[in-house]
């Protein structure tokens, strides 16, 4: 099993570009897996860089309906046609609604191109959890009786069938029900894929663990503690408190993107060697 970072905030050569966002080639239980595509076509050059064929992937999961994570889903649609592949593209219900980050009238859309809603590889994922592939489970998280991430507070929605823009426009505060992540299941070991953990990583992780019926070996994720357009950085204390909840997991972690440098920092004095940052480029063998 192994993932690689095609895109990330952060890159340590200038052979790669650098983005908000988040793109993961995954290797495992038999399948190739292109996990998000950041905010445009920079993981497609990052991935040539790095001598992958993005549009070979055996499936394409979109985590969550925001442009961070599928801005490049036009550039991947067209260089799958170019390729004539026809990978299905695992999207939740809801992803293509329109939604917004800030407060009041400093809102602004952060929503994916509405015009590649309709596409013909999109596979639209209702159920709560779906088998993709021996050993491989996209789920939700609905119970959540820990803290959700601070910043889902300036996260907000507009239910389908209206417009942001439209006089009345209905804005609701986003339920991350078009947020979904992935279980690995593969020689008797379990990792947990997730990207932004909207729904909050520790309630992510028990749902994983309850799909798995077993502790996870290595968590893979976004804990979404660094939000530059809403709250900053999470202040300390939160910070470390999560790392102990994490601590309190068998799990290994590698995290990036929304995590952010200065709290991975402080989950790095609570938690040592067991967490790790992954920047682009950067591969893992689990």
């Amino acid at each position: 099993m192994k993932v690689t970072v095609l895109l990330e905030n952060a890159t340590p050569t200038s052979r790669l570009a650098a983005r908000h966002g988040l793109a993961l080639w995954v290797e495992a239980a038999g399948r190739r897996i292109l996990f998000d595509m950041g905010p445009d076509a920079a993981f497609l050059a990052n991935a040539e860089e790095l001598g992958i064929d993005a549009a070979t992937a055996d499936a394409v999961v979109l985590s969550h309906g925001h442009a961070d994570h599928g801005g490049g889903l036009g550039a991947y649609l067209a260089a799958a046609d170019a390729r004539s592949a026809q990978v299905p593209i695992f999207v939740r219900a809801h992803a293509f609604d329109v939604h917004l980050s800030g407060s009041g009238e400093r809102r602004h859309a952060i929503s994916l191109d509405p015009a590649l809603a309709g596409a013909a590889r999109l596979v639209t994922v209702t159920e709560d959890a779906l088998d993709i592939a021996p050993g491989l489970t996209l789920f939700a998280t609905t119970a959540r009786p820990h803290p959700e991430p601070a910043s889902n507070a300036r996260l907000f929605a507009v239910p389908a069938g209206t417009s942001a823009d439209a006089a009345g426009a209905e804005v609701v505060a986003d339920d991350f029900s078009h947020e979904q992540s992935l279980l690995v299941r593969e020689g008797g070991r379990t990792v947990l894929i997730s990207a932004c953990s909207h729904a909050g990583i520790l309630n992510i992780m028990d749902e994983a663990e309850r799909l798995a019926a077993r502790p996870l070996d290595v968590v893979v994720a976004g804990f979404h503690l660094m939000a530059p357009s809403a709250l900053g950085t999470a202040d300390d204390a939160t910070v470390r408190a999560l790392a102990r909840e994490l601590a309190a997991h068998p799990a290994r972690y590698f995290t990036f993107h929304c995590t952010g440098l200065a709290a991975y920092s402080v989950l790095r004095d609570e938690l040592g060697p067991r967490v790790s940052y992954l920047a682009c480029g950067s591969t893992v063998e689990l």
